[in-house]
């Protein structure tokens, strides 16, 4: 297989995305998939999110997709009540004000419900013979429950894993996990994982945050500061 551009936690941000997609080998051709969180915090989630559909790139399902997953259905019950913590703490209010054509965000949202919580590329290997993993955050332990039953409780905590896990790590010895989820100021890469998420959505007058591509299996690292 060619080589793979993983692409860390968007959050909105459509401008810096394809600034930095730009600076891929074959640009918007180039062999691309997302470790999730292409919405909330970033002011253009909508653009994010019909980018990544349109193009079928892969991507895995991040806990911001799952919250916007949980929440809108409410929202489009009785759209005159915001109170819920995905519009007051997490972004959701920017993803809402991104939309303004309704059956758009349904269609987006049945789309963000058909995404995987990891994706496997047992071809893609590195040099100690780890095939490559993309998942939203990182996957402790708890890989070895994957094929189990999806209501059971194992299953339940590799779900957790995927989606939540931080500060933790876990040599899984077949695979090397890329992830995001948990912002870095460099990427953080060792020999059976790597975090590549910069913050992208972060921007203030001292600090800019970036966006990062990790090229594999050669780990050649490409970012982009924040332009939205």
């Amino acid at each position: 297989m060619e080589s793979i551009y993983i692409i860390g936690d968007v959050h909105g941000c459509y401008k810096t995305l394809l600034a930095l997609i730009d600076k891929l080998p074959n640009k918007e051709n180039s062999n691309i998939c997302f470790v999730g969180d292409l919405v909330d915090k970033g002011k253009t989630s909508k653009n994010v999110v019909e980018f990544v559909k349109s193009n079928n790139y892969p991507c895995v399902l991040g806990n911001h997709e799952m919250y916007m997953i949980d929440t809108l259905p409410l929202i489009l019950e009785d759209m005159t009540n915001l109170n819920y913590k995905w519009v007051i703490k997490d972004g959701g209010d920017r993803t809402l004000k991104s939309y303004s054509d309704l059956n758009l965000i349904k269609e987006h949202l049945e789309w963000l419900k058909t995404l995987p919580l990891y994706l496997e590329y047992k071809d893609l290997k590195t040099s100690d013979n780890r095939h490559l993993v993309v998942s939203h955050s990182h996957i402790l332990e708890s890989w070895k429950y994957k094929d189990c039953d999806k209501d059971s409780k194992e299953y339940k905590a590799f779900e957790k894993d995927c989606l939540y896990s931080r500060y933790k790590s876990f040599d899984n010895s077949d695979i090397f996990n890329v992830f995001g989820h948990t912002p870095v100021q460099n990427p953080q890469i060792n020999d059976f994982k790597a975090n590549i998420d910069l913050g992208c959505f972060y921007k203030s007058e001292y600090e800019v945050g970036k966006l990062c591509a990790l090229e594999f299996p050669s780990m050649k690292i490409y970012t982009q500061e924040n332009v939205d």
